[in-house]
């Protein structure tokens, strides 16, 4: 009887263990987050966007509710981040001289508790040519899964890419 008993809490422990390997992960809304940023930060411009840059001023109110849109969801601070060059640098950049982007592979890990390491690379392309570069850098988020900063970016040469 003892051993019946023995067979099946092993039984059990490993039933429990293959069914605990093989549930689902947990979700990182972060990630989510993150990839969010990362596609708006890296495709288009698309006709919104260039419509709010043609229009006079340095920040005009067609950007301003673009921003608002699109980043103040995922922001902390999204005019602390628009000064610092977290925003909407590459779109310029694209935009002023007739480039396109889109991100073909976005790569993201968690490193700390709210710190993440991601990868992007890009394509972007003008009057048929087409070429790619990888945007790396270090992000961090507070406890409301809000992007607070951008740190230790290395762009792969791409604002040098999109300049005339």
């Amino acid at each position: 009887m003892k051993k019946l008993a023995m067979k099946l809490f092993i039984l059990t422990t490993l039933l429990a263990l293959v069914a605990g390997c093989s549930a689902p992960k947990e979700k990182d809304e972060n990630v989510e987050t993150i990839q969010t940023f990362l596609k708006s930060e890296f495709t288009g411009p698309d006709d919104e966007l260039k419509a709010a840059f043609e229009q006079d001023g340095a920040f005009p109110p067609e950007l301003k509710e673009y921003v608002e849109e699109n980043y103040k969801p995922l922001v902390m601070d999204w005019e602390d981040m628009l000064n610092a060059n977290h925003i909407l640098v590459f779109q310029r950049m694209a935009f002023e001289n007739g480039y396109q982007m889109k991100p073909t592979n976005i790569d993201i890990q968690k490193d700390e508790d709210l710190a993440y390491e991601f990868a992007v690379k890009v394509e972007y392309s003008k009057n048929g040519e087409t070429n790619t570069a990888t945007v790396k850098a270090r992000m961090n988020l507070n406890e409301k899964g809000k992007i607070v900063t951008i740190r230790n970016m290395d762009d792969g040469g791409l604002l040098e890419q999109l300049k005339p």
